[in-house]
């Protein structure tokens, strides 16, 4: 685990737990907490939800206040009317599943906040997909969508295994961060993005061409990446860069009250 005198509070999203009986609870995989910890960072679960009709995108602005970077993790997907109904592309018309409204509509507005207060953002497969659609961007609702699209990429089976490559743009941030420009990665996800948001950038691609890799370069520190390094636990430099903008970040707007 890294060791700092400042460990910066790192918010992360969470998902409907999958419990019949439990309805109404929210919960995060571990493994995004370790990686955060890890990193020398303070993870801290940010529910979508609180029972009995509170509004909790009215807690946003004071969440992006008080934390110095957010972790918008994997799940469900996106509502087909989430989002102004224009999440997905038009001729995408696939299933989608595990959809959830209120968690959708609290990262959108979550999402939001952090662009306009340039708090480091890392995006986690949804996450990914959350940030392309909240700055104008479009998802296929399945990878079938894409005729092209031949190799795996839902191996639930395998959720810490390396299952396929990726090609990482030369001259991208994910890259430098990286350390490399191919390499293998797991896959669990079925949606992918269709159109990059405006001020966007793909920077990586599955061998067959599906997009695996966002960042959007006007900011600090807001990227996306549609495989899951919390369950490889092969790359800490990527929590390490979102950590250290993080805690950058944290000390700069410290420093300006």
């Amino acid at each position: 685990m890294a060791v700092t005198a400042n460990r910066p509070l790192i918010g992360i999203t969470s998902r409907p737990r999958e419990d019949p009986e439990s309805p109404n609870w929210t919960m995060t995989d571990d493994h995004y907490a370790a990686s955060v910890a890890d990193a020398g960072g303070i993870p801290v679960a940010l529910p979508y939800a609180i029972p009995f009709g509170f509004d909790v995108t009215t807690l946003v602005p004071d969440i992006v206040r008080r934390l110095d970077g957010i972790l918008f993790t994997g799940g469900g997907d996106i509502a087909s009317e989430s989002f102004a109904g224009h999440a997905y592309a038009p001729e995408s018309h696939s299933q989608i599943m595990l959809t959830c409204p209120a968690r959708d509509a609290f990262e959108w507005a979550l999402m939001r906040a952090c662009w306009d207060a340039d708090v480091p953002v890392l995006g986690i497969c949804r996450g990914m997909q959350v940030m392309n659609v909240t700055l104008g961007g479009t998802l296929v609702r399945d990878i079938k969508d894409y005729p092209t699209k031949t190799i795996p990429h839902s191996r639930l089976d395998q959720p810490d295994t390396p299952v396929h490559q990726v090609r990482v743009a030369e001259t991208s941030r994910l890259a430098k961060i990286l350390g490399f420009t191919s390499g293998k990665v797991n896959s669990l996800h079925h949606e992918a993005i269709c159109t990059q948001a405006p001020k966007g950038r793909v920077v990586a691609w599955a061998e067959d061409g599906t997009p695996e890799g966002l960042e959007f370069g006007e900011k600090a520190f807001f990227l996306g990446v549609q495989w899951h390094p919390e369950k490889l636990r092969t790359q800490p430099r990527l929590f390490g860069a979102f950590v250290d903008a993080a805690r950058r970040h944290g000390a700069a707007v410290r420093a300006a009250r």
